[in-house]
């Protein structure tokens, strides 16, 4: 039976997964930058959790995907990282777990198809798709780089038109 293999997001390292249990763990450099003043020992590093970048073919995967469903201006350059990170450590067919809490993280994560695990969240997990629409006159967009609306101008809010 292969190992547990874990992409772990800086909230992981707050619950302390990297320092207890088996498996393998992987992170990205901008989780480590978002982290560097927990102390993390160069020693954990080195033998519990291997730092990483992921291909530049999974991050478009990642932002595609992100933009279909409406999480793409949530999502960070770290969470993109780390979705990334994980597909690309699921083709080498590995059993790959997502440790995150982010909802937007795991919303895109559960499209992609990564498994998850958070820190905190409880209860039953559910994806949602997401609209951009005007409070002003109704209008709806599907492009996520919109913010304002172009027919009166009102700043555009979000809602969930879709949950599985």
């Amino acid at each position: 039976m292969s190992e547990a293999v874990y992409v772990l997001d800086s909230t992981a390292f707050y619950a302390g997964i990297p320092y207890q249990g088996r498996g393998r763990y992987y992170t990205t450099y901008f989780v480590l930058e978002e982290v560097k003043h927990q102390s993390i020992g160069s020693s954990l590093l080195h033998t519990r959790v291997q730092v990483t970048e992921p291909s530049v073919e999974s991050l478009q995967r990642v932002k595609s995907m992100a933009a279909k469903t409406g999480d793409a201006n949530a999502l960070s350059k770290t969470d993109e990282s780390l979705l990334a990170l994980a597909l690309d450590l699921s083709k080498d067919g590995n059993k790959v777990n997502l440790v995150s809490d982010d909802f937007a993280v795991r919303n895109v994560a559960e499209v992609l198809g990564i498994p998850l695990s958070g820190t905190s969240i409880k209860g039953e997990w559910k994806q949602i798709t997401w609209k951009m629409f005007c409070k002003g006159c109704g209008k709806e967009y599907t492009n996520p780089k919109i913010t304002t609306c172009v027919v009166c101008g009102t700043t555009l809010s979000k809602k969930a038109v879709r949950s599985t």
